[in-house]
């Protein structure tokens, strides 16, 4: 997510101050005392409430609209951040701009009904505006450092795209996942960090038939049962259920991975219970597995989608996961 960083709240004063100052000395003189002394004030309280205003109001732009949020991300960001201490920094970022807004009018209408022979005041009302400014940003402090608490994590969230229809890459580690993943999308894929895990969520593209489908790797998370899960890994695959269209559970038959194929099996029948019918199997590492190591595998296996992978194996996987591609379209069209 793309959010502004906001400076402290003395930084944001005196940028807008400097500001001030640059754009008022920059006015030509009218060579006429009282029109000088209210164009000059007026242009200080403009410019530093301009700026005080818009950057606070950039931060809240930015911020996603948690009724508008994709499900996934919503799951994501509830997992991430303290949402209810981040909305209420914006709750008071917005209060308190909304006085900026209406203390610069206020100013600025005085300083225009200032009379000719009162050409000092517009000067004392411009400093008393900047105090008030000051006072106003001051109280921010806190929500300031709430809501940078929050962008910072924000910003770090996977850019996942939900125009085109995603396979999720499971199974225990060192099967192959991630060999699978660049076997399908033909490219080096985008690695991003995951709130979920230590690790790194992989992403990948795979073109069918000028169709894309999206390829995530979530290593730390669909690769381990049920119970050595934590809280937060659990709310990582509670979001990955409003993505997936497809889970591909990834096996190794020669057990070189280090886990049995009976545990291997469990772990696919615990998914099922998460992702019910979206499961089909690939095989893996078929080109290193003797013809018992296959048979055991398929065996196990049985009743499922099962793909058989290797190296140098076509396997149909390609195809298969193009056509959830295919139905998307079809949907859409």
């Amino acid at each position: 997510m793309d959010l502004i960083i906001l400076p402290e709240g003395k930084e944001i004063l005196d940028v807008a101050f400097r500001n001030a100052r640059k754009q008022a000395s920059r006015l030509k003189s009218q060579r006429n005392k009282i029109k000088d002394a209210k164009g000059r004030s007026i242009r200080k309280i403009e410019v530093a409430g301009n700026h005080v205003s818009g950057i606070l109001g950039t931060a809240m732009q930015q911020f996603p609209s948690v009724k508008e949020m994709h499900p996934f991300y919503l799951e994501l960001v509830k997992a991430t951040i303290d949402l209810e201490k981040a909305l209420k920094a914006l709750g008071h970022m917005s209060a308190e701009r909304k006085i900026i807004i209406k203390v610069k009018g206020n100013a600025i209408g005085r300083i225009k009904g200032l009379e000719k022979t009162e050409a000092g005041k517009a000067d004392a009302i411009a400093r008393e505006f900047y105090g008030r400014l000051s006072g106003l940003v001051k109280k921010l402090d806190g929500s300031i450092r709430d809501y940078n608490e929050a962008a910072r994590k924000l910003r770090e969230l996977p850019k996942v795209r939900f125009d085109v229809p995603t396979a999720i890459i499971a199974g225990y580690p060192n099967t192959g996942k991630s060999t699978v993943l660049g076997r399908l999308t033909k490219s080096r894929p985008k690695v991003a960090a995951y709130p979920f895990t230590t690790q790194k969520l992989e992403i990948g593209y795979l073109i069918h038939n000028y169709l894309a489908a999206q390829l995530i790797d979530t290593p730390g998370l669909l690769d381990r049962p049920l119970e050595k899960r934590n809280q937060l890994e659990r709310k990582g695959i509670a979001a990955l259920r409003h993505l997936a269209n497809l889970v591909v559970f990834v096996a190794d038959p020669t057990m070189q991975c280090g886990f049995p194929l009976e545990k291997q099996k469990a772990l696919l029948e615990e998914l099922e219970s998460e992702f019910r019918d979206r499961i089909i199997v690939v095989i893996n590492k078929a080109d290193a597995a003797n013809e018992e190591e296959m048979e055991r595998a398929k065996k196990a296996f049985a009743g499922h989608e099962i793909f058989v992978e290797g190296n140098n194996l076509e396997s149909g996987l390609r195809e298969r996961i193009g056509r959830i591609a295919k139905q998307a379209a079809g949907k859409e069209g």
